[in-house]
Protein backbone atom coordinates (compact mmCIF):
# COMPACT_ATOMS: atom_id res chain seq x y z
CA UNK A 1 0.00 0.00 0.00
CA UNK A 2 1.21 3.50 -1.37
CA UNK A 3 2.46 5.65 2.07
CA UNK A 4 0.43 8.95 2.50
CA UNK A 5 2.21 12.13 1.21
CA UNK A 6 3.41 13.93 4.23
CA UNK A 7 1.92 17.80 4.96
CA UNK A 8 4.60 20.18 4.32
CA UNK A 9 3.14 23.14 5.99
CA UNK A 10 3.80 26.67 3.95
CA UNK A 11 7.49 28.07 3.86
CA UNK A 12 8.58 25.31 6.11
CA UNK A 13 7.53 26.83 9.10
CA UNK A 14 5.61 24.93 11.96
CA UNK A 15 1.70 25.21 11.51
CA UNK A 16 -0.07 28.20 11.98
CA UNK A 17 3.23 30.40 11.50
CA UNK A 18 2.36 32.14 8.05
CA UNK A 19 -1.92 32.77 10.03
CA UNK A 20 -0.03 33.79 13.04
CA UNK A 21 2.29 36.81 10.82
CA UNK A 22 -0.63 37.49 8.38
CA UNK A 23 -3.11 38.26 11.88
CA UNK A 24 -0.24 40.43 13.27
CA UNK A 25 0.42 42.26 10.20
CA UNK A 26 -3.00 43.25 9.98
CA UNK A 27 -3.45 43.88 13.47
CA UNK A 28 -0.51 45.93 13.32
CA UNK A 29 -1.36 48.18 10.37
CA UNK A 30 -4.75 48.20 12.18
CA UNK A 31 -3.34 49.77 15.12
CA UNK A 32 -0.76 51.97 13.00
CA UNK A 33 -3.62 53.66 11.39
CA UNK A 34 -6.32 54.18 14.53
CA UNK A 35 -2.99 55.53 16.12
CA UNK A 36 -2.19 58.85 13.53
CA UNK A 37 -4.35 61.89 14.30
CA UNK A 38 -7.87 62.01 11.80
CA UNK A 39 -6.59 65.28 10.70
CA UNK A 40 -3.58 63.89 8.77
CA UNK A 41 -5.38 62.47 6.66
CA UNK A 42 -5.32 58.58 7.65
CA UNK A 43 -8.71 56.91 7.59
CA UNK A 44 -8.96 53.37 7.92
CA UNK A 45 -9.64 51.12 4.96
CA UNK A 46 -12.63 49.27 4.74
CA UNK A 47 -11.26 46.33 3.84
CA UNK A 48 -9.67 46.37 7.54
CA UNK A 49 -12.39 45.51 8.77
CA UNK A 50 -13.09 42.44 6.73
CA UNK A 51 -9.53 41.51 7.55
CA UNK A 52 -10.40 41.45 11.17
CA UNK A 53 -12.73 38.88 11.01
CA UNK A 54 -9.57 36.85 9.93
CA UNK A 55 -7.77 37.86 13.03
CA UNK A 56 -10.72 36.37 15.18
CA UNK A 57 -10.69 33.48 13.25
CA UNK A 58 -7.02 32.87 14.08
CA UNK A 59 -7.82 33.43 17.34
CA UNK A 60 -10.83 31.39 18.24
CA UNK A 61 -9.93 28.35 15.99
CA UNK A 62 -6.14 28.51 15.01
CA UNK A 63 -5.74 25.72 17.79
CA UNK A 64 -7.80 22.71 16.55
CA UNK A 65 -6.55 23.65 12.96
CA UNK A 66 -3.05 22.53 14.21
CA UNK A 67 -4.25 20.22 17.11
CA UNK A 68 -4.27 16.95 15.21
CA UNK A 69 -0.47 16.37 16.06
CA UNK A 70 0.41 16.49 19.29
CA UNK A 71 3.97 16.61 18.04
CA UNK A 72 3.54 19.90 16.08
CA UNK A 73 5.85 22.60 17.40
CA UNK A 74 3.71 25.89 18.21
CA UNK A 75 3.99 28.68 14.94
CA UNK A 76 7.17 30.02 15.07
CA UNK A 77 8.74 27.39 17.58
CA UNK A 78 7.30 29.82 20.32
CA UNK A 79 5.40 29.52 23.26
CA UNK A 80 1.68 28.32 22.76
CA UNK A 81 -0.79 30.94 22.51
CA UNK A 82 2.22 33.95 22.05
CA UNK A 83 0.36 35.25 19.29
CA UNK A 84 -3.07 35.18 20.78
CA UNK A 85 -1.50 37.06 24.04
CA UNK A 86 0.28 39.79 21.57
CA UNK A 87 -3.15 40.27 19.81
CA UNK A 88 -4.63 40.88 22.89
CA UNK A 89 -2.15 42.76 24.71
CA UNK A 90 -1.34 45.22 21.53
CA UNK A 91 -5.28 45.87 20.87
CA UNK A 92 -5.33 46.96 24.78
CA UNK A 93 -2.46 48.75 24.71
CA UNK A 94 -3.48 50.60 21.78
CA UNK A 95 -7.23 51.71 22.51
CA UNK A 96 -5.45 52.79 25.86
CA UNK A 97 -3.20 54.74 24.52
CA UNK A 98 -5.86 56.52 22.21
CA UNK A 99 -7.83 57.42 25.64
CA UNK A 100 -4.76 59.00 27.32
CA UNK A 101 -3.39 60.77 24.07
CA UNK A 102 -6.67 62.22 22.41
CA UNK A 103 -8.52 62.25 25.72
CA UNK A 104 -11.61 60.80 24.04
CA UNK A 105 -13.05 57.38 22.87
CA UNK A 106 -11.33 55.73 19.60
CA UNK A 107 -14.93 54.05 18.93
CA UNK A 108 -15.90 57.05 16.02
CA UNK A 109 -12.72 55.93 14.62
CA UNK A 110 -13.95 52.62 14.19
CA UNK A 111 -16.80 53.73 12.38
CA UNK A 112 -16.60 53.53 8.71
CA UNK A 113 -17.10 56.51 6.67
CA UNK A 114 -20.32 57.37 4.09
CA UNK A 115 -18.35 57.10 1.48
CA UNK A 116 -16.68 53.73 2.00
CA UNK A 117 -19.77 52.07 1.90
CA UNK A 118 -19.53 51.81 -1.84
CA UNK A 119 -16.79 48.56 -1.11
CA UNK A 120 -19.32 46.78 0.96
CA UNK A 121 -20.90 44.85 -1.68
CA UNK A 122 -17.41 43.99 -3.53
CA UNK A 123 -15.31 42.88 -0.09
CA UNK A 124 -17.85 40.67 1.08
CA UNK A 125 -18.23 39.07 -1.75
CA UNK A 126 -14.16 38.69 -1.85
CA UNK A 127 -14.06 37.47 1.84
CA UNK A 128 -17.05 35.22 1.57
CA UNK A 129 -16.24 33.46 -1.92
CA UNK A 130 -12.18 33.42 -0.72
CA UNK A 131 -13.22 31.86 2.72
CA UNK A 132 -15.58 29.74 1.46
CA UNK A 133 -13.74 28.81 -1.61
CA UNK A 134 -10.54 28.12 0.26
CA UNK A 135 -12.23 25.90 3.00
CA UNK A 136 -13.81 23.94 0.49
CA UNK A 137 -11.18 23.35 -1.34
CA UNK A 138 -8.40 22.70 1.32
CA UNK A 139 -10.61 19.45 2.16
CA UNK A 140 -10.55 17.95 -1.17
CA UNK A 141 -8.79 14.38 -2.23
CA UNK A 142 -5.56 16.42 -3.34
CA UNK A 143 -5.21 18.25 -0.26
CA UNK A 144 -1.75 16.21 0.49
CA UNK A 145 -0.22 16.60 -3.27
CA UNK A 146 3.03 18.46 -3.71
CA UNK A 147 1.16 20.45 -6.09
CA UNK A 148 -1.79 21.60 -3.58
CA UNK A 149 1.38 22.16 -0.93
CA UNK A 150 3.17 24.15 -3.26
CA UNK A 151 0.10 26.72 -4.41
CA UNK A 152 -0.43 27.58 -0.80
CA UNK A 153 2.91 28.28 -0.25
CA UNK A 154 2.73 31.04 -2.80
CA UNK A 155 -0.79 31.79 -2.02
CA UNK A 156 0.62 32.58 1.26
CA UNK A 157 3.69 34.63 -0.32
CA UNK A 158 1.31 36.59 -2.18
CA UNK A 159 -1.19 37.59 0.50
CA UNK A 160 2.24 38.53 2.67
CA UNK A 161 3.37 40.99 -0.21
CA UNK A 162 0.51 42.05 -0.46
CA UNK A 163 0.05 43.61 2.81
CA UNK A 164 3.28 44.77 2.63
CA UNK A 165 2.40 46.56 0.05
CA UNK A 166 -0.80 47.77 1.06
CA UNK A 167 1.16 49.12 4.16
CA UNK A 168 3.48 51.08 2.01
CA UNK A 169 0.71 52.52 -0.31
CA UNK A 170 -1.62 53.78 2.55
CA UNK A 171 1.34 54.98 5.17
CA UNK A 172 4.17 56.26 2.85
CA UNK A 173 2.86 57.01 -0.59
CA UNK A 174 -0.59 58.43 -1.05
CA UNK A 175 0.06 60.95 2.44
CA UNK A 176 2.38 62.50 -0.13
CA UNK A 177 0.48 62.97 -3.08
CA UNK A 178 -2.57 65.51 -3.97
CA UNK A 179 -5.93 64.16 -3.84
CA UNK A 180 -6.59 63.72 -7.78
CA UNK A 181 -2.72 61.55 -7.63
CA UNK A 182 -3.62 59.26 -5.03
CA UNK A 183 -3.25 55.57 -5.69
CA UNK A 184 -6.87 53.98 -5.97
CA UNK A 185 -6.40 50.77 -3.77
CA UNK A 186 -11.17 50.13 -4.01
CA UNK A 187 -10.00 46.72 -6.31
CA UNK A 188 -6.68 45.83 -4.94
CA UNK A 189 -8.01 45.78 -1.30
CA UNK A 190 -10.89 43.75 -2.71
CA UNK A 191 -8.36 41.45 -4.27
CA UNK A 192 -6.58 41.59 -0.80
CA UNK A 193 -8.86 40.48 0.88
CA UNK A 194 -9.90 37.64 -1.53
CA UNK A 195 -6.40 36.09 -1.05
CA UNK A 196 -5.72 36.75 2.70
CA UNK A 197 -9.26 34.72 3.04
CA UNK A 198 -8.49 32.08 0.96
CA UNK A 199 -5.33 31.08 2.66
CA UNK A 200 -6.67 31.67 6.61
CA UNK A 201 -10.37 29.48 4.86
CA UNK A 202 -7.87 26.57 3.20
CA UNK A 203 -5.42 26.14 6.32
CA UNK A 204 -8.61 26.47 8.57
Amino acid sequence: MDEMPAIRHPLGLPAGSVRALLAMMVAALFWTLLLIPEDKGFGIPLFLFFLTAMVLLFFFSHGKSISADPNQAPPFGLPRGTFRVLIVLGTAAVLGFYVYRYNQSPLPRLVPKPDQLDQWPGLLIAMAAGLGGGYLIGRGPWKRSAFFQDFNAWVSLLAMIGLVIETVIVLFINPNLRQDHKVDLTLWESILTGVVSWYFGVRS
